[in-house]
């Protein structure tokens, strides 16, 4: 990449970061491994100071990655750190965030000072459980920009995809820009996940034991994440089209109904499918748009075949998978309490009992019939250890209105039981049998 692109693509990824939260106006820093004109390897890394939001070129910063050059003197003051974890083996990219949940998570308030390594974050989301494992977490006497913290998170990012600063936030880093702010932004839905579930009171016991049963399903159902097709467009010659569904995968992004590059969505044709097997898209950067057979193929990794066999299944026309981190807990909560059969999430909020009295929890391990006829009878489901599910019988719209309502359905729960309210009372009795 040359300069300007360098340029153009951090900008884009600050401005994800701010809309997102996981950045305030002024805070974190973005590094990309780049060469110079004869080919040393050096760092683009955004100023000290920088609003992610609005970058401007003055303010990318070239610095050495071995040594103190002019790039420096108005570089982040975490440069360093970013150079040690750019020399690690394969790292083309680190960002760093103020990721805020999970940050709260992983806050203590034991005497200072404290001892390294700290508890970890433990993800029992499914994205977090396929792609973070555990988490490190450590304290800093100086926690930005020190030396003691410079080596420590660029050990722990030899062995680990995210490392988190106790009570300041979270490095990741990877083979590309994309790579590094997908695992940022899965530590902060996993942060999310726990911070709801504390909320709700589920039982870190139970959860984990559900997570080690449902482990091996949650890693084979979930694709490997890559960027080798981001710029694949099948259908580029119907811009109406295209526009649909970036605006879909804006509002999925923005409004934090799936974290960056996660869920999926399609659209059936006739003979074939529209399918975007990355649903939630930040403006100016990439994911595959692809037009496939409906028909199955060996090369149909599992979430494009369960999409192919819903529409086999049903008469729907579009559908829409993604990771609410509120659904998700609220699932968590609904398991420690009934068997998956039996268990569905009851709004007690008035929109969301009007259009769905009830909204059904599909097991761990679900197949094709099962979520079909959910889908068919409800329009919108949630999978436990598999995120939420919405249909549509005309346009990719309808899926996004229930997948957002869904969000807000939970939310309501969550924020009445930490309130105190009993929800039971607020439960219509006849949703119950719905």
């Amino acid at each position: 990449m040359d300069k300007e692109q360098i340029y153009l693509k951090i900008r884009a990824f600050g401005r994800a970061a701010l809309t997102l939260g996981i950045e305030n106006s002024h805070s974190g820093n973005i590094s990309i491994k780049c060469s110079d004109e004869n080919g040393n390897e050096m760092l683009a890394i955004t100023a000290a100071g920088s609003q992610k939001g609005e970058l401007t070129r003055d303010r990318i910063c070239f610095a050495s990655l071995d040594k103190v050059n002019h790039g420096y003197f108005k570089s982040s003051s975490e440069t360093d750190i970013h150079a040690r974890i750019l020399n690690l083996p394969g790292k083309k990219a680190t960002m760093h965030g103020h990721t805020k949940a999970a940050t709260i998570v992983t806050l203590d308030d034991a005497p200072m000072p404290k001892e390294n390594p700290r508890k970890p974050l433990i993800p029992f989301d499914p994205l977090g459980v396929k792609f973070l494992g555990e988490v490190p977490v450590d304290w800093f006497a100086v926690a930005s920009g020190s030396k003691e913290m410079a080596e420590t998170i660029a050990k722990r990012l030899e062995s680990y995809p995210v490392g988190i600063v106790q009570a300041h936030g979270a490095f990741a880093s990877g083979g590309s820009l994309e790579e590094a702010f997908f695992k940022l932004c899965l530590v902060e839905n996993s942060g999310e996940v726990i911070h709801y579930s504390d909320i709700l009171g589920v039982d870190r016991s139970f959860v984990v034991k559900e997570i080690v049963e449902a482990a091996s399903v949650i890693k084979k159902n979930i694709p490997d994440y890559s960027i080798e097709n981001d710029g694949r467009l099948d259908f580029g010659d119907e811009p109406d089209t295209v526009d649909m569904f970036l605006q879909t995968g804006y509002r999925i992004f923005e409004s934090k109904y799936s974290p960056f590059h996660s869920g999926s969505m399609s659209v059936r044709c006739s003979r074939t499918m529209l399918y975007i097997p990355k649903a939630s898209l930040p403006h100016d950067i990439q994911a595959p748009m692809m037009e496939v057979p409906l028909k199955p193929e060996p090369s149909d990794d599992p979430e494009m075949a369960l999409h192919k066999a819903i529409y086999a299944n049903t008469p729907l026309k579009s559908l829409l998978h993604c990771y609410v981190s509120e659904a998700q807990a609220v699932v968590l909560a609904s398991l420690q309490t009934m068997k998956c059969e039996n268990c569905k999430v009851i709004p007690i909020d008035a929109e969301g009992g009007f259009l769905y009295p009830s909204v059904p929890i599909l097991a761990c391990g679900f197949d094709a019939e099962d979520i079909s006829r959910a889908l068919l009878d409800y329009h919108v489901c949630i999978a436990a250890h598999g995120g939420a599910w919405a249909s549509g019988e005309q346009s990719i719209g309808e899926a996004l209105r229930h997948i957002s309502s869904l969000k807000d359905i939970c939310y309501y729960r969550i924020m009445a039981v930490m309130r105190g309210l009993d929800l039971s009372v607020m439960e219509p009795p006849r949703a119950r049998s719905w």
